[in-house]
Protein backbone atom coordinates (compact mmCIF):
# COMPACT_ATOMS: atom_id res chain seq x y z
CA UNK A 1 0.00 0.00 0.00
CA UNK A 2 2.62 2.60 0.66
CA UNK A 3 3.14 2.46 -3.20
CA UNK A 4 -0.03 4.28 -3.70
CA UNK A 5 -0.41 7.77 -3.82
CA UNK A 6 -1.55 9.66 -0.73
CA UNK A 7 -5.23 11.66 -1.72
CA UNK A 8 -4.33 15.07 -2.50
CA UNK A 9 -6.10 17.98 -0.23
CA UNK A 10 -7.57 18.85 -4.12
CA UNK A 11 -9.45 15.37 -3.33
CA UNK A 12 -10.69 16.44 -0.31
CA UNK A 13 -11.93 20.05 -0.92
CA UNK A 14 -13.93 18.84 -3.91
CA UNK A 15 -15.41 15.87 -1.74
CA UNK A 16 -15.93 19.34 0.85
CA UNK A 17 -17.51 21.08 -1.58
CA UNK A 18 -19.91 18.33 -3.44
CA UNK A 19 -21.02 17.83 0.50
CA UNK A 20 -21.63 21.78 1.04
CA UNK A 21 -23.63 21.88 -2.26
CA UNK A 22 -25.64 18.77 -1.30
CA UNK A 23 -25.96 19.81 2.53
CA UNK A 24 -27.92 23.17 1.40
CA UNK A 25 -29.96 21.63 -1.05
CA UNK A 26 -31.21 20.34 2.13
CA UNK A 27 -31.68 23.13 3.82
CA UNK A 28 -33.27 25.29 1.16
CA UNK A 29 -35.79 22.24 1.36
CA UNK A 30 -34.50 20.06 -1.86
CA UNK A 31 -35.46 23.21 -4.12
CA UNK A 32 -33.81 22.73 -7.81
CA UNK A 33 -31.56 19.88 -9.02
CA UNK A 34 -28.21 19.51 -6.84
CA UNK A 35 -26.40 17.54 -9.35
CA UNK A 36 -25.28 20.87 -11.31
CA UNK A 37 -24.18 22.76 -8.42
CA UNK A 38 -22.22 19.42 -7.61
CA UNK A 39 -20.92 18.76 -10.87
CA UNK A 40 -19.78 22.91 -11.03
CA UNK A 41 -18.39 22.44 -7.38
CA UNK A 42 -16.00 19.50 -8.60
CA UNK A 43 -15.21 20.97 -12.40
CA UNK A 44 -14.41 24.27 -10.71
CA UNK A 45 -11.76 23.19 -7.87
CA UNK A 46 -8.36 24.56 -8.88
CA UNK A 47 -4.91 23.31 -6.99
CA UNK A 48 -3.77 26.84 -6.61
CA UNK A 49 -5.61 29.22 -4.78
CA UNK A 50 -3.98 32.19 -6.10
CA UNK A 51 -6.08 32.44 -9.62
CA UNK A 52 -9.40 30.61 -8.15
CA UNK A 53 -11.54 33.96 -8.24
CA UNK A 54 -10.57 34.58 -11.52
CA UNK A 55 -11.07 30.75 -12.68
CA UNK A 56 -14.37 31.46 -11.14
CA UNK A 57 -15.01 34.37 -12.93
CA UNK A 58 -14.35 32.70 -16.14
CA UNK A 59 -16.78 29.72 -15.14
CA UNK A 60 -19.45 31.83 -14.34
CA UNK A 61 -18.95 33.53 -17.69
CA UNK A 62 -18.90 30.20 -19.14
CA UNK A 63 -22.21 29.36 -17.13
CA UNK A 64 -24.27 32.48 -18.78
CA UNK A 65 -22.84 31.76 -21.61
CA UNK A 66 -24.04 28.39 -21.88
CA UNK A 67 -27.24 29.21 -20.66
CA UNK A 68 -28.24 32.04 -23.43
CA UNK A 69 -27.13 29.35 -26.51
CA UNK A 70 -29.62 26.65 -25.09
CA UNK A 71 -32.27 29.35 -24.65
CA UNK A 72 -32.21 30.42 -28.75
CA UNK A 73 -31.75 25.86 -29.06
CA UNK A 74 -34.61 25.64 -27.15
CA UNK A 75 -36.84 28.43 -28.54
CA UNK A 76 -35.52 27.22 -32.39
CA UNK A 77 -36.46 23.33 -31.96
CA UNK A 78 -39.55 24.08 -30.71
CA UNK A 79 -41.18 24.35 -34.76
CA UNK A 80 -39.65 21.05 -34.87
CA UNK A 81 -41.93 18.35 -34.97
CA UNK A 82 -42.62 15.89 -32.69
CA UNK A 83 -41.46 12.77 -35.30
CA UNK A 84 -38.46 14.47 -35.99
CA UNK A 85 -36.49 14.28 -32.41
CA UNK A 86 -33.50 12.89 -34.30
CA UNK A 87 -33.32 16.41 -35.75
CA UNK A 88 -33.46 18.14 -32.35
CA UNK A 89 -30.36 16.44 -30.92
CA UNK A 90 -27.86 17.07 -34.35
CA UNK A 91 -29.19 20.50 -33.52
CA UNK A 92 -28.21 20.73 -30.05
CA UNK A 93 -24.68 18.82 -30.73
CA UNK A 94 -23.95 21.20 -33.47
CA UNK A 95 -25.10 23.88 -31.04
CA UNK A 96 -21.88 23.12 -29.22
CA UNK A 97 -19.86 24.46 -31.53
CA UNK A 98 -20.52 28.18 -31.60
CA UNK A 99 -20.79 28.36 -27.92
CA UNK A 100 -17.06 26.97 -27.32
CA UNK A 101 -15.97 29.07 -30.18
CA UNK A 102 -17.33 32.33 -28.35
CA UNK A 103 -15.30 31.17 -25.21
CA UNK A 104 -12.34 31.48 -27.89
CA UNK A 105 -12.84 34.81 -29.19
CA UNK A 106 -13.40 36.08 -25.86
CA UNK A 107 -10.58 34.51 -24.51
CA UNK A 108 -12.20 32.63 -21.66
CA UNK A 109 -10.93 28.81 -23.04
CA UNK A 110 -11.41 27.80 -19.59
CA UNK A 111 -15.38 28.77 -19.22
CA UNK A 112 -15.44 26.16 -22.13
CA UNK A 113 -16.45 23.21 -20.39
CA UNK A 114 -19.34 25.08 -18.12
CA UNK A 115 -20.65 26.63 -20.85
CA UNK A 116 -21.46 22.98 -23.12
CA UNK A 117 -22.15 21.78 -19.45
CA UNK A 118 -25.15 24.44 -19.21
CA UNK A 119 -26.38 24.32 -22.50
CA UNK A 120 -26.55 20.43 -22.63
CA UNK A 121 -27.94 20.30 -19.05
CA UNK A 122 -30.55 22.92 -20.22
CA UNK A 123 -31.54 21.61 -23.42
CA UNK A 124 -31.72 17.61 -22.16
CA UNK A 125 -33.20 18.22 -18.80
CA UNK A 126 -36.32 20.23 -19.24
CA UNK A 127 -38.73 19.88 -16.56
CA UNK A 128 -41.66 20.97 -18.13
CA UNK A 129 -40.97 24.42 -17.45
CA UNK A 130 -40.72 27.22 -20.06
CA UNK A 131 -37.12 27.33 -21.45
CA UNK A 132 -36.32 30.75 -19.92
CA UNK A 133 -37.00 29.59 -16.72
CA UNK A 134 -35.24 25.85 -16.57
CA UNK A 135 -32.30 28.30 -18.19
CA UNK A 136 -32.58 30.43 -14.80
CA UNK A 137 -32.89 27.33 -12.54
CA UNK A 138 -29.94 25.46 -14.90
CA UNK A 139 -27.28 28.70 -14.43
CA UNK A 140 -28.16 29.32 -10.57
CA UNK A 141 -27.53 26.02 -9.62
CA UNK A 142 -23.93 26.16 -11.40
CA UNK A 143 -22.99 29.43 -10.49
CA UNK A 144 -24.32 28.56 -6.94
CA UNK A 145 -21.31 25.28 -7.18
CA UNK A 146 -19.28 27.34 -8.38
CA UNK A 147 -18.99 29.85 -5.77
CA UNK A 148 -19.09 26.85 -3.37
CA UNK A 149 -15.75 25.87 -4.31
CA UNK A 150 -14.10 29.15 -4.41
CA UNK A 151 -14.88 29.52 -0.95
CA UNK A 152 -13.51 26.00 0.02
CA UNK A 153 -10.66 26.45 -1.94
CA UNK A 154 -9.85 29.86 -0.30
CA UNK A 155 -10.55 29.00 3.29
CA UNK A 156 -7.86 27.22 4.67
CA UNK A 157 -6.27 26.15 8.57
CA UNK A 158 -4.31 29.05 10.11
CA UNK A 159 -0.18 28.39 9.49
CA UNK A 160 2.16 30.32 11.54
CA UNK A 161 5.30 30.85 9.01
CA UNK A 162 8.66 30.07 10.38
CA UNK A 163 11.13 33.16 8.33
CA UNK A 164 14.79 31.84 10.00
CA UNK A 165 14.95 28.97 9.17
CA UNK A 166 16.82 28.00 5.22
CA UNK A 167 16.07 24.64 3.80
CA UNK A 168 18.45 22.62 1.65
CA UNK A 169 17.63 19.60 0.18
CA UNK A 170 19.14 16.66 -2.00
CA UNK A 171 17.69 15.66 -5.43
CA UNK A 172 18.46 12.31 -6.38
CA UNK A 173 16.50 9.91 -3.65
CA UNK A 174 15.11 12.57 -1.80
CA UNK A 175 12.46 14.98 -4.27
CA UNK A 176 13.27 12.76 -7.73
CA UNK A 177 13.39 9.02 -8.17
CA UNK A 178 14.41 7.15 -10.95
CA UNK A 179 11.11 5.69 -11.82
CA UNK A 180 8.28 8.37 -11.24
CA UNK A 181 10.71 11.34 -11.08
CA UNK A 182 8.67 14.20 -9.42
CA UNK A 183 5.16 13.32 -8.34
CA UNK A 184 2.77 16.01 -9.06
CA UNK A 185 2.07 16.05 -5.15
CA UNK A 186 5.50 17.07 -4.75
CA UNK A 187 5.44 19.64 -7.10
CA UNK A 188 2.56 21.06 -6.07
CA UNK A 189 3.29 21.45 -2.77
CA UNK A 190 6.76 22.51 -3.30
CA UNK A 191 5.58 25.62 -5.46
CA UNK A 192 2.78 26.30 -2.90
CA UNK A 193 5.68 26.88 -0.69
CA UNK A 194 7.82 28.44 -2.92
CA UNK A 195 5.26 31.20 -3.13
CA UNK A 196 4.58 31.45 0.32
CA UNK A 197 8.35 32.59 0.60
CA UNK A 198 9.71 29.76 0.96
CA UNK A 199 13.84 29.54 1.69
CA UNK A 200 14.72 27.15 -0.38
CA UNK A 201 17.44 25.27 -2.68
CA UNK A 202 18.82 22.22 -4.30
CA UNK A 203 21.90 20.56 -3.74
CA UNK A 204 22.61 17.96 -6.05
CA UNK A 205 25.98 16.10 -7.43
CA UNK A 206 24.23 16.69 -11.09
CA UNK A 207 24.80 19.84 -13.46
CA UNK A 208 22.90 22.08 -13.73
CA UNK A 209 22.18 20.39 -17.14
CA UNK A 210 21.20 17.66 -15.62
CA UNK A 211 19.48 19.29 -13.15
CA UNK A 212 17.10 21.18 -15.36
CA UNK A 213 15.89 18.28 -17.30
CA UNK A 214 13.99 16.58 -14.74
CA UNK A 215 13.58 19.67 -12.73
CA UNK A 216 9.84 20.27 -14.11
CA UNK A 217 7.99 22.50 -12.78
CA UNK A 218 9.36 23.43 -9.76
CA UNK A 219 9.45 27.55 -9.41
CA UNK A 220 12.71 27.91 -8.20
CA UNK A 221 13.92 31.24 -6.81
CA UNK A 222 17.10 30.45 -5.52
CA UNK A 223 20.36 29.29 -7.17
CA UNK A 224 20.87 25.74 -6.96
CA UNK A 225 23.96 24.00 -5.72
CA UNK A 226 25.32 21.93 -8.40
CA UNK A 227 28.23 19.71 -8.87
CA UNK A 228 28.95 18.09 -5.54
CA UNK A 229 29.11 22.07 -4.66
CA UNK A 230 31.69 22.81 -6.99
CA UNK A 231 29.27 25.73 -8.88
CA UNK A 232 25.82 28.04 -7.83
CA UNK A 233 23.92 28.56 -10.85
CA UNK A 234 21.00 30.22 -11.18
CA UNK A 235 18.08 28.72 -12.80
CA UNK A 236 16.60 31.41 -13.92
CA UNK A 237 19.17 33.99 -15.09
CA UNK A 238 20.93 30.88 -16.62
CA UNK A 239 24.47 32.11 -14.71
CA UNK A 240 27.21 30.65 -12.36
CA UNK A 241 27.08 32.58 -9.88
CA UNK A 242 30.28 31.35 -8.22
CA UNK A 243 32.75 28.63 -9.09
CA UNK A 244 34.78 26.65 -7.03
CA UNK A 245 37.47 25.38 -9.75
CA UNK A 246 40.72 23.44 -9.55
CA UNK A 247 44.47 25.20 -10.64
CA UNK A 248 45.40 25.19 -14.18
CA UNK A 249 48.62 23.93 -13.05
CA UNK A 250 47.33 21.50 -11.06
CA UNK A 251 44.81 20.53 -13.89
CA UNK A 252 47.49 20.17 -16.14
CA UNK A 253 50.03 18.04 -14.18
CA UNK A 254 46.97 15.41 -13.58
CA UNK A 255 45.96 15.73 -17.39
CA UNK A 256 49.39 14.88 -18.40
CA UNK A 257 49.42 11.72 -15.95
CA UNK A 258 46.39 10.69 -17.14
CA UNK A 259 47.47 10.72 -20.67
CA UNK A 260 50.60 8.96 -19.64
CA UNK A 261 48.46 6.70 -18.33
CA UNK A 262 46.21 6.17 -21.64
CA UNK A 263 43.53 7.00 -20.05
CA UNK A 264 40.35 9.05 -21.30
CA UNK A 265 38.76 11.57 -18.87
CA UNK A 266 35.75 14.41 -19.41
CA UNK A 267 36.75 18.14 -18.49
CA UNK A 268 34.09 19.76 -16.92
CA UNK A 269 34.70 23.83 -17.49
CA UNK A 270 32.67 27.20 -16.98
CA UNK A 271 33.31 29.83 -19.46
CA UNK A 272 31.07 32.43 -20.05
CA UNK A 273 28.12 30.77 -18.39
CA UNK A 274 28.47 28.08 -20.54
CA UNK A 275 29.41 24.17 -19.47
CA UNK A 276 31.98 22.51 -22.36
CA UNK A 277 32.65 19.10 -21.71
CA UNK A 278 36.18 18.47 -23.27
CA UNK A 279 36.54 15.21 -24.33
CA UNK A 280 39.16 12.59 -26.75
CA UNK A 281 38.69 9.09 -28.10
CA UNK A 282 36.80 6.69 -25.78
CA UNK A 283 38.78 4.16 -23.79
CA UNK A 284 35.80 1.85 -23.20
CA UNK A 285 32.07 1.13 -24.38
CA UNK A 286 30.27 2.85 -20.52
CA UNK A 287 31.93 6.35 -21.13
CA UNK A 288 31.01 6.26 -25.06
CA UNK A 289 27.64 4.86 -23.53
CA UNK A 290 27.24 8.30 -20.92
CA UNK A 291 28.55 10.70 -23.73
CA UNK A 292 25.66 9.09 -26.40
CA UNK A 293 23.06 9.93 -23.38
CA UNK A 294 24.50 13.16 -21.95
CA UNK A 295 25.16 15.08 -25.20
CA UNK A 296 21.51 15.05 -26.20
CA UNK A 297 20.87 17.59 -23.78
CA UNK A 298 20.21 21.37 -24.82
CA UNK A 299 21.90 22.08 -22.18
CA UNK A 300 25.46 20.31 -22.59
CA UNK A 301 27.99 21.20 -25.18
CA UNK A 302 30.54 18.22 -25.70
CA UNK A 303 33.85 19.43 -27.58
CA UNK A 304 36.23 17.25 -29.23
CA UNK A 305 39.98 18.43 -28.32
CA UNK A 306 41.79 20.13 -25.80
CA UNK A 307 40.16 22.94 -24.03
CA UNK A 308 41.46 26.60 -24.57
CA UNK A 309 43.27 28.47 -21.84
CA UNK A 310 40.08 30.14 -20.99
CA UNK A 311 37.18 29.30 -18.00
CA UNK A 312 37.58 27.24 -15.22
CA UNK A 313 37.75 23.45 -14.59
CA UNK A 314 35.02 22.51 -12.01
CA UNK A 315 36.27 19.04 -12.19
CA UNK A 316 37.39 15.85 -13.93
CA UNK A 317 35.47 13.00 -14.72
CA UNK A 318 36.99 9.45 -15.29
CA UNK A 319 34.51 6.39 -16.30
CA UNK A 320 37.05 3.28 -15.46
CA UNK A 321 36.16 -0.04 -13.78
CA UNK A 322 36.90 0.53 -9.58
CA UNK A 323 40.11 -1.44 -9.42
CA UNK A 324 41.54 1.03 -12.07
CA UNK A 325 40.29 3.87 -9.93
CA UNK A 326 41.49 2.73 -6.83
CA UNK A 327 45.27 2.69 -8.10
CA UNK A 328 44.45 6.20 -10.37
CA UNK A 329 43.07 7.97 -7.32
CA UNK A 330 46.03 6.46 -5.10
CA UNK A 331 48.82 8.00 -7.19
CA UNK A 332 47.19 10.95 -7.58
CA UNK A 333 46.69 11.85 -3.95
CA UNK A 334 50.63 10.97 -3.53
CA UNK A 335 51.27 13.75 -6.16
CA UNK A 336 48.60 15.78 -4.70
CA UNK A 337 51.42 17.77 -2.71
CA UNK A 338 49.41 20.85 -1.26
CA UNK A 339 46.62 18.18 -0.38
CA UNK A 340 44.06 20.75 -2.79
CA UNK A 341 42.38 17.66 -4.26
CA UNK A 342 38.51 16.29 -3.36
CA UNK A 343 37.95 12.85 -5.09
CA UNK A 344 34.68 11.38 -5.30
CA UNK A 345 32.60 8.58 -7.13
CA UNK A 346 29.30 7.29 -8.15
CA UNK A 347 28.21 4.55 -9.36
CA UNK A 348 24.30 5.09 -9.54
CA UNK A 349 24.73 5.40 -13.53
CA UNK A 350 27.36 2.60 -13.93
CA UNK A 351 28.02 -0.98 -14.71
CA UNK A 352 28.48 -2.74 -11.21
CA UNK A 353 32.62 -2.85 -11.58
CA UNK A 354 32.50 0.27 -13.11
CA UNK A 355 32.16 3.98 -11.20
CA UNK A 356 32.77 7.55 -12.21
CA UNK A 357 35.29 8.90 -10.56
CA UNK A 358 35.26 12.97 -10.05
CA UNK A 359 38.42 15.16 -8.91
CA UNK A 360 37.40 18.48 -7.13
CA UNK A 361 38.77 21.20 -5.50
CA UNK A 362 38.82 20.28 -1.76
CA UNK A 363 36.86 23.47 -1.39
CA UNK A 364 33.85 21.82 -4.01
CA UNK A 365 31.71 20.91 -1.18
CA UNK A 366 27.73 21.24 -1.01
CA UNK A 367 28.58 22.38 3.18
CA UNK A 368 30.61 25.06 2.37
CA UNK A 369 28.20 26.23 -0.40
CA UNK A 370 25.57 26.26 1.95
CA UNK A 371 27.52 28.61 3.89
CA UNK A 372 28.23 31.00 1.53
CA UNK A 373 24.17 31.51 0.59
CA UNK A 374 23.32 31.80 4.29
CA UNK A 375 26.43 34.31 4.32
CA UNK A 376 23.77 36.20 2.14
CA UNK A 377 20.65 35.46 3.86
CA UNK A 378 18.67 36.46 6.69
CA UNK A 379 17.88 33.05 7.94
CA UNK A 380 20.79 31.73 9.64
CA UNK A 381 19.34 28.09 10.75
CA UNK A 382 19.65 25.50 8.13
CA UNK A 383 17.57 22.33 7.32
CA UNK A 384 18.82 19.58 5.37
CA UNK A 385 17.23 16.59 3.63
CA UNK A 386 19.66 14.17 2.04
CA UNK A 387 19.86 10.91 1.13
CA UNK A 388 23.17 9.67 0.06
CA UNK A 389 27.10 9.86 0.73
CA UNK A 390 27.67 13.13 -1.17
CA UNK A 391 25.03 14.84 1.66
CA UNK A 392 27.32 13.77 4.30
CA UNK A 393 28.88 17.37 5.00
CA UNK A 394 26.11 19.40 4.76
CA UNK A 395 23.42 17.43 6.61
CA UNK A 396 25.93 17.11 9.31
CA UNK A 397 26.36 21.14 9.73
CA UNK A 398 23.18 21.98 9.73
CA UNK A 399 21.19 22.42 12.55
CA UNK A 400 18.60 19.79 11.78
CA UNK A 401 19.01 17.42 9.27
CA UNK A 402 16.52 15.11 7.59
CA UNK A 403 17.51 11.28 5.93
CA UNK A 404 14.99 10.78 3.02
CA UNK A 405 13.05 7.63 3.48
CA UNK A 406 15.02 5.83 0.65
CA UNK A 407 18.37 6.91 1.75
CA UNK A 408 21.63 5.24 1.97
CA UNK A 409 22.73 3.60 5.56
CA UNK A 410 25.54 6.65 6.19
CA UNK A 411 22.70 9.35 5.54
CA UNK A 412 20.83 7.60 7.50
CA UNK A 413 22.87 7.38 10.77
CA UNK A 414 24.11 10.85 10.56
CA UNK A 415 20.76 12.41 10.00
CA UNK A 416 18.45 14.27 13.28
CA UNK A 417 15.46 12.13 12.09
CA UNK A 418 14.47 9.80 9.52
CA UNK A 419 11.36 10.31 7.06
CA UNK A 420 9.17 7.70 6.87
CA UNK A 421 6.48 6.86 3.38
CA UNK A 422 6.43 7.41 -0.06
CA UNK A 423 8.00 9.98 -2.11
CA UNK A 424 6.53 12.81 -0.96
CA UNK A 425 7.78 12.72 2.83
CA UNK A 426 10.31 15.37 2.11
CA UNK A 427 7.52 18.07 0.56
CA UNK A 428 5.58 17.54 3.61
CA UNK A 429 8.01 17.59 6.34
CA UNK A 430 8.77 20.75 4.54
CA UNK A 431 5.75 22.02 4.73
CA UNK A 432 5.17 21.08 8.93
CA UNK A 433 8.36 23.11 9.29
CA UNK A 434 7.94 26.18 7.76
CA UNK A 435 3.92 26.63 7.93
CA UNK A 436 3.43 24.68 11.26
CA UNK A 437 -0.49 24.38 12.23
CA UNK A 438 -1.32 26.00 16.12
CA UNK A 439 -0.67 22.70 17.79
CA UNK A 440 2.32 21.61 15.37
CA UNK A 441 5.66 21.70 17.59
CA UNK A 442 8.69 22.81 15.97
CA UNK A 443 11.79 19.96 16.69
CA UNK A 444 14.30 21.09 19.36
CA UNK A 445 16.72 22.18 17.19
CA UNK A 446 14.81 25.10 15.92
CA UNK A 447 13.38 26.36 19.00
Amino acid sequence: MSNFPRIGMRMIKSAAAVAICLLLYILRGEQGVPVFSAIAAVICMQPYVDNSVQVALNRIFGTILGAAFALLVLYFIRFIPEEYRLWEYAIISIAIIPALYTTVLFKKTGASALAGIVLLSVCLSQSGDPPLTDAVNRSVETIFGILVSLGVNIIHLPRRKQKDFFFVSGFDGALYHEEEGMTPYCIFEMNQLLHDGLPFTIATERTPASLLSDLGNLNLQLPVIAMDGAVLYDVNEKRYLACHGLEKDTVDKICDFLREKGCHYFLNVVWQDVLLIYYRDFQNDVERELYETARRSPYRNYVYGDMPEEGIVVYILLVLKDAEADLLEEEIRRRDERSELLFLRDKSETPEDYCHLKIYHKTATKEDMVRRMLRDMPQKKCVVFGSNKNDLSMMEAAELSYAAPEAMPEAAKIADYCLKGGTDSVARQMLRLYMPLPWQKLPKELR
